[in-house]
């Protein structure tokens, strides 16, 4: 008597520990577990795996001849666009008109770092043996749903150009990879069609949907603006991003449209401050926007961005947002693709493309940067069943740069996904 009672104590608190950490997309979730007075726990995740052969040359050119070429190529097995994914969720009953929700979302990669052994994400401590998986803690938030529509507060995936990665043809695949080591998650479009939104911490308003018509606003935590040689690090207010979507159904299918925005104030302090001179203030600024169309078999998508200060890969921190002068970069870039589905199998063909303007203090020096990133992909995606989805891709990559060097890459990709 005295063992059962302390295993259920046990379980009791287990319970409870679980209950303070899930989170609120049950609907998708593949277990439900109901508990006293109508809160509910559920679960879901994502697990992927792909063979990944990656061909890369680099081509460099001087006085129109050509002056160097470089060949490397790379075999992994290893994670897609995204990683894999297990997220815990709870949901409340309806208090006072009100339905609350949390989630968090634990995001490990498949592949070691560049070893066989790999005992734990990083580096081994005091060596510079690459150690194991990495674990992304992506997701981390609250909601409540009511009549005013829903508040968020925590970490979630930001609304400047969210929709443009989640309408991505290779989000359940893989793209193009981040490195030839094949360490961490591919890259999928980012930086060939649209800039990385991330995940970041906010407190976001979104409006009931008003004919199917959402109007979402953020207050987000604030980034540092970086450039090759000059980082604006002084951030004495937020990150502003807002999103405006439509969704409507048709009688064969479905249409969906949306327009985000960021904007951003950031100083240059310090040695920085006296490099630039005056310009030490500089400001991110940008939009976004895409529409979705599903008729029958049939879909297709069309996105794009532009702004200024952001960067062409990375939002704001991937070191090009500004030139070595603190001056910010403007760039652009769009995406479109368009699937078919016979059967079970979805084929499909997706091109992006990002360009980053030299600034005027570069056209006077001279000085060389990345023109344009390109891609174009074409895939098969079978779904086994409705959990299970086999995958291949081919990817051809070009970036072009100002001095007429270039790089490209042939990449194959043949996974599995399975979803729960």
């Amino acid at each position: 008597m005295k063992r059962a009672k302390v295993s259920s104590a046990i379980i009791g608190l287990l319970g409870f520990a679980a209950l303070v950490l899930v989170a609120s997309t049950p609907a998708k979730a593949a277990f439900v577990v109901g508990g006293e007075n109508g809160w509910q726990m559920s679960f879901d995740g994502m697990i992927n795996a792909f063979m990944v052969y990656d061909s890369q040359s680099n081509l460099h050119y001087k006085n129109g001849a050509v002056k160097a070429l470089t060949a490397e190529q790379s075999f992994r097995v290893r994670t897609g666009l995204l990683p894999s994914i297990f997220a815990f969720n709870v949901k409340s009953p309806t208090i006072n008109g009100v339905d609350y929700g949390a989630r968090i979302g634990i995001y490990p990669q498949i592949e070691n770092a560049t070893t066989h052994t790999g005992l734990g994400p990083g580096t081994y401590p005091g060596t510079t043996v690459n150690g194991g998986t990495s674990v992304d803690f992506r997701e981390i938030f609250f909601t409540a749903d009511g009549k005013f529509g829903q508040v968020l507060a925590g970490r979630a995936l930001n609304l400047f150009e969210g929709k443009n990665i989640l309408t991505d043809m290779t989000l359940i695949g893989l793209g193009v990879p981040l490195n030839l080591t094949g360490l961490g998650v591919s890259t999928g479009y980012i930086g060939r069609g649209y800039t990385y939104p991330s995940f970041g911490s906010q407190f976001r308003y979104t409006t009931p949907d008003m004919g199917g018509l959402k109007l979402a606003v953020a207050i987000c935590d604030p980034s540092k603006i970086i450039g090759p040689t000059t980082v604006a690090t002084q951030v004495n207010t937020p990150r502003v991003e807002t999103e405006l979507s439509y969704a409507r159904a048709l009688p064969n299918g479905k249409i969906s449209a949306w327009v985000s925005a960021l904007y951003q104030n950031a100083k240059v302090t310090g040695v920085e401050f006296q490099q630039v001179g005056a310009q030490h203030k500089v400001t991110s600024i940008a939009g976004a926007g895409g529409m979705q169309l599903n008729l029958g078999n049939f879909e297709t998508v069309l996105s794009g961005f532009g702004g200024s200060g952001i960067g062409a890969f990375l939002v704001q921190d991937g070191g090009d947002a500004l030139d070595a002068f603190g001056k910010e970069r403007v760039t652009y870039g769009g995406l479109f693709h368009a699937t078919y589905t016979i059967g079970a199998a979805k084929l499909g063909a997706q091109y992006g493309i990002n360009y980053s303007d030299k600034t005027d203090a570069e056209s006077v020096l001279g000085t060389s940067t990345q023109k344009s990133n390109q891609a174009v992909t074409g895939g098969i995606y079978y779904s086994v069943n409705k959990y299970m989805t086999l995958v291949g891709e081919y990817t051809y990559t070009i970036a072009h740069n100002y001095d007429n060097s270039r790089i490209t890459q042939n990449v194959v990709a043949l996974g599995t996904v399975f979803t729960w």
